[in-house]
């Protein structure tokens, strides 16, 4: 294992090292019954002391998360406890002593698409497929088929087809935010602008401030990027600013990923107020902004939304990202870009040597979708459905849940993030969900330190009609028997 320690920082490396093999561990990188370094190895390894070792998996054996046996090594726990001998068996053992880079990878552990087809998914973030426009795209389809099969036969620009970037500017412009299209750039998805933001301005220790709790893709992609992320809380109206004060004051902050609208998972809407202090900050210490933005589009019926940060942002500090998934068509995994000056160059740069430009087919395709008419109606449409999803959603946890089970009464987006007493380990909850049929998100995933983990996310827009009153009826029966009885 290749762990990245910083032997300035304020934390002990011990608990460095803990916590790196113990997000590996939650997020399955280190799978159940495996054998982890010996103590020699890995204080070889990480130039530590043999004692220092051998505290790291006390601590990890204390936390129910490995499992040491004198003389035998230590393993990843799992329910039933592979023997050392069927350890010592495996034919693919060697394998450990390839070194990587990958410190965790929370988003992959916990995807539905892992699941048998039978599991109710309360956990993706997507929209069901009934709600889709699909008559919209099969005509966008039909149309370029029709008139622009040459797309089929043709790589786009690196930064995107050029018409398709002129369609995206007027409807980025109906958001209030005023771009041309030299300053787009078209992404297979918000994920992958996350990957090049953190791949271009994020080296090995540069410190990215990161909300808390925190979209587990993002945390991924900036620990990946051998990045140090800085936890700042997050209340009601989004990020904390003074905080972030506090901590520019000792460190030296070069970023802030935030996701201001529907925050990703608590549902937060940033104010104005604290939106117009954020700017102010970055513009006072020369730090910039990543603005995650997926969820605009679904709360059209909101009169006092305040507008992006890209839209209130005059100095080029925010780079913004949007993609369609949450309201569109997860499938087509397309999505953008905005930033200006040196800072889009130097990311078109990185979408260059990533993937040499996204599928010029799928773009053309979508400049007639965009452009349709019909559009903006089917949003008004799609809006008022959810929210009788939504109704429905805290209709039935507001009667069913045990009152000690804490969820936010002002949210947007398409999430909702629980709150259960500190002594539930929601990630041990996992397996009897299975069991029962359902699946969501467990709150660790979604700490870039040491996870509070008595919090849940759900999705209540990727169910069907009939499914979404069943899954969350079994949710609340699992929640309600794992508290202590009154």
């Amino acid at each position: 294992m290749l762990l990245t320690l910083d032997r300035s920082s304020r934390v002990p490396v011990r608990e460095q090292i803990r916590l790196e093999i113990a997000q590996r561990i939650r997020s399955g990188l280190l799978k159940p019954g495996q054998r982890l370094p010996s103590v020699r190895v890995l204080a070889e390894t990480l130039h530590i002391s043999l004692v220092t070792a051998h505290q790291v998996y006390k601590a990890l054996d204390r936390e129910g998360l490995t499992l040491t046996r004198q003389g035998k090594g230590s393993f990843v726990r799992e329910t039933a406890v592979l023997s050392a001998e069927a350890a010592a068996a495996d034919p693919y053992d060697w394998q450990l002593s390839v070194p990587d880079s990958l410190p965790r990878a929370s988003f992959w552990s916990q995807s539905a698409v892992r699941l048998p087809p039978h599991i109710l998914d309360l956990a993706t973030a997507a929209i069901h497929c009934s709600l889709l426009p699909l008559e919209l795209i099969q005509a966008s389809f039909r149309q370029v088929l029709e008139h622009s099969p040459q797309s089929l036969g043709c790589y786009s620009s690196f930064a995107g087809d050029e018409q398709f970037r002129q369609v995206l500017t007027a409807y980025l412009q109906q958001q209030g935010i005023t771009v041309q299209p030299h300053q787009l750039l078209v992404t297979n998805g918000t994920q992958q602008g996350i990957d090049l933001f953190a791949r271009t301005f994020l080296g090995p220790g540069e410190i990215i401030a990161v909300e808390t709790p925190c979209f587990s893709g993002a945390i991924d992609a900036f620990r990946l990027a051998r990045a140090t992320l800085q936890q700042v809380s997050v209340d009601r109206d989004g990020i904390r600013v003074d905080l972030l004060e506090d901590l520019a004051a000792t460190t030296k902050v070069k970023a802030v990923y935030t996701v201001p609208t529907g925050q990703n998972p608590t549902g937060a809407v940033m104010s104005l107020g604290r939106r117009q202090d954020l700017l102010q900050f970055a513009r006072t210490n020369n730090i910039l902004i990543l603005e995650d933005e997926p969820h605009r589009e679904i709360e059209l019926g909101r009169k006092d939304l305040p507008p992006p940060l890209k839209a209130l942002d005059t100095t080029g500090h925010v780079v913004y990202l949007k993609g369609f998934s949450k309201f569109l068509f997860p499938g087509l995994r397309l999505g953008l870009l905005a930033a200006d000056g040196s800072i889009f160059n130097r990311l078109l740069a990185a979408k260059s040597i990533t993937d040499l430009g996204s599928p010029l087919w799928l773009q053309t395709a979508l400049i007639p979708f965009f452009s349709n008419p019909l559009l903006p109606k089917y949003l008004d449409q799609l809006n008022s459905v959810l929210a009788s999803r939504r109704q429905l959603t805290i209709r039935l946890l507001d009667r069913l849940l045990d009152r000690r089970i804490i969820r936010p009464r002002h949210f947007a987006g398409i999430h909702l993030w629980l709150s259960l007493p500190g002594n539930v380990n929601t990630d041990y909850l996992i397996p009897e969900a299975h069991h029962r049929g359902i699946h969501f998100l467990p709150g660790s995933i979604f700490y870039a330190g040491e996870p509070a983990t008595n919090h849940l996310r759900i999705c209540w827009t990727n169910l069907a009609d009939a499914d979404l009153p069943r899954a969350l009826k079994i949710l609340c029966a699992l929640l309600n028997e794992a508290l202590e009885p009154a």
